[in-house]
């Protein structure tokens, strides 16, 4: 819809109803556009509400329909570790008021049959609340009331519903809807012909949006000055602009271009300075603020930078947890099916825990929470990636790939969301962003419970948003960046999220799409990125935010041993949507 476009010029976004409402009303989208020009305030993602609060009236659009009312449940609950532990309590009516219309429980009163915590914990008062924070250390609770292999505890136990079919645990997970919500889908922004017109509007579009965000978060770079219309002064210069010609000059000083809308002006970081570690590469967006002097060698001048800034994280950076106590997400990537080299056994031994059967280095009980499972691409192994794959692979034909990845897909317990991302091995376009893998292989899975996305990918799990990107870039900024390597991706990750972007140079090895909009900008910064394509695995916290390398289903093939990569199968990341941090990793370390 134009009117889709229209607003993300703004840097936001209308979801799904908006839209709707909007792209058949041409009144009422150009009301919106006048107010966004104006600099009427409005969130990042604009609903049917804030269309309402600025009086365009959207009551009456079928598109527009009324909440239903949450459901009520009456069932007796018993709140877990999610291990083998148990302590008991009632659940009360579960009522309305989350997004989706999943119900959360207003109350939840303690059965008389169990034991007071005072017989339990020295000096908790007779009738304490185990849920109340001024408690204390609960794990100490724990320790003494069951048999744990981890070494650290979560002081907040996860609950678990007792009773379910023939008398075994019910999930916790099987007792809640899905939530997943696209909050931007790039395929609706997808067609370039690529042309250079194409490529101009990318590049310009990557410039505002990025301006937007500096502009917002660096007070130190108001007022921006334009490139071409600078002069010398003793004043403090301010530009933003796309870096260009990135070089090290003779005396080992970093120069480069940088350019807006409005020309070009140089620009040197001394290597003298501490502003000389911050690394910027070609056709990232950057901040500068220096002193703008005449260059004697030529008729331009030169701007003496004092400052770099990148758009990174808000200042105000907080991530968002969920409300539905207990729920987990687990991150995993690389699949691979159709290689020799899947890891059938490990794979089997996940779907069994994520059905409560076995355990691994996170208990068995624990696969009971997890309602989402994301996988960020190369879902099957593909054909011709690399040379000699054809020695690889159990099966050339990429559609009988898809078929196998379906039947695996088919095991994985049916209250679990799956979030798929295409990668580089699957059946669509190399060049970034790419599409979700074709309706054809769509077909081939007959669950449910299945959301195939796009590459990147912008998402809310029951609340907590979470971006997918594949990871292709990587192989660029092992070559442009000292401290990222195959062995360390993560720290790959953190420069994508200090310059908001999953890829900024073109013209190396990862190949962008020339569209109408830069879509592998962060625009909104998420509270979980997971990656993949290195096939290692790990996790750090970058200021608040979850950065996860999702592992590997395949053991390291031939072509890997001979580009002496290592790879870290078998792995995800376990995080608790309720808990800012909760994060751990699920292993095959031990047995049930």
């Amino acid at each position: 819809m134009p009117i889709v476009s229209d607003v993300l010029r703004f840097n936001h976004f209308l979801v799904p109803e908006a839209a709707q409402a909007l792209g058949d009303n041409d009144d009422m989208a150009k009301k919106l556009i006048s107010h966004l020009e104006d600099g009427a305030s409005f969130p990042t993602f604009i609903g049917i509400d804030d269309l309402r609060g600025v009086g365009i009236d959207v009551a009456s659009h079928p598109s527009v329909k009324g909440s239903e009312p949450g459901k009520k449940l009456h069932r007796d609950i018993k709140a877990r570790t999610c291990e083998d532990q148990e302590v008991a309590v009632e659940g009360g009516e579960m009522s309305s008021g989350t997004s989706g219309g999943i119900s959360i429980p207003k109350t939840i009163e303690k059965r008389d049959d169990v034991a007071p915590v005072s017989d339990l914990l020295p000096g908790a008062s007779p009738g304490t609340d185990l849920l109340r924070p001024e408690l204390g250390d609960v794990s100490e609770l724990v320790k003494r009331t069951t048999s744990l292999r981890r070494s650290t505890l979560s002081s907040v136990a996860r609950p678990l519903i007792k009773e379910g079919v023939g008398g075994k645990p019910r999930p916790l997970a099987a007792e809640y809807d899905g939530d997943v919500k696209i909050l931007f889908d790039p395929v609706e922004h997808m067609g370039s012909k690529g042309k250079i017109e194409d490529f101009r509007r990318l590049f310009l579009d990557r410039y505002r949006t990025l301006r937007n965000i500096l502009r917002t978060q660096y007070g130190e770079l108001i007022p921006t000055e334009d490139a071409g219309t600078l002069q010398p002064s003793d004043e403090h210069t301010r530009v933003i602009g796309l870096v260009m010609e990135l070089r090290t000059s003779k005396n080992g000083h970093i120069m480069f271009d940088l350019e807006d809308p409005t020309g070009s002006v140089k620009v040197l970081i001394s290597k003298n300075k501490e502003i000389f570690n911050n690394k910027v590469v070609d056709d990232e967006v950057i901040g500068i603020v220096g002193k703008f002097k005449k260059d004697d060698r030529g008729p331009s001048g030169i701007i003496f930078a004092d400052e770099v800034f990148k758009a990174d994280l808000p200042f105000d950076y907080q991530r968002r947890t969920s409300e539905i106590r207990g729920l987990t997400a687990a991150f995993s990537s690389d699949i691979h099916i159709g290689s020799v080299n899947f890891l059938r056994k490990e794979w089997d031994r996940m779907v069994r825990w994520l059905k409560g059967e076995v355990g691994a280095s996170i208990g068995k009980r624990e696969g009971g929470c997890v309602k989402y499972l994301v996988f960020a691409g190369d879902l099957v192994d593909g054909i011709g990636i690399y040379p000699n794959q054809d020695r690889d692979l159990i099966c050339k034909d990429i559609g009988k790939q898809y078929e196998m990845l379906a039947e695996a897909m088919s095991d994985i317990p049916s209250h679990v969301e799956i979030i798929l991302l295409p990668g580089n091995h699957d059946a669509v376009r190399l060049a970034e962003p790419q599409p979700p893998i074709p309706r054809e292989y769509q077909e081939y899975f007959y669950n449910d419970h299945l959301h195939f996305l796009s590459n990147p990918a912008f998402i809310s799990l029951s609340g907590v948003r979470v971006t997918g990107f594949h990871g292709k870039s990587l192989d660029d900024m092992v070559t442009q960046f000292k401290d990222v390597t195959y062995e360390t991706p993560v720290e790959g990750m953190r420069e994508m999220v200090r310059s908001r972007h999953f890829g900024p140079t073109y013209g190396m090895r990862n190949q962008l799409a020339p569209e109408d909009v830069d879509l592998l900008i962060m625009r909104e910064a998420p509270d979980i990125l997971v990656s993949g394509h290195v096939h290692r695995f790990g996790y750090t916290n970058y200021r608040g935010m979850h950065l996860i390398q999702g592992s590997t289903w395949q053991s390291q093939t031939d072509f890997q041993k001979m580009m002496n990569l290592q790879p870290q199968p078998a792995k995800m990341a376990i995080v608790g949507l309720d808990s800012p941090d909760d994060i751990r990793t699920w292993e095959l370390e031990y047995s049930s």
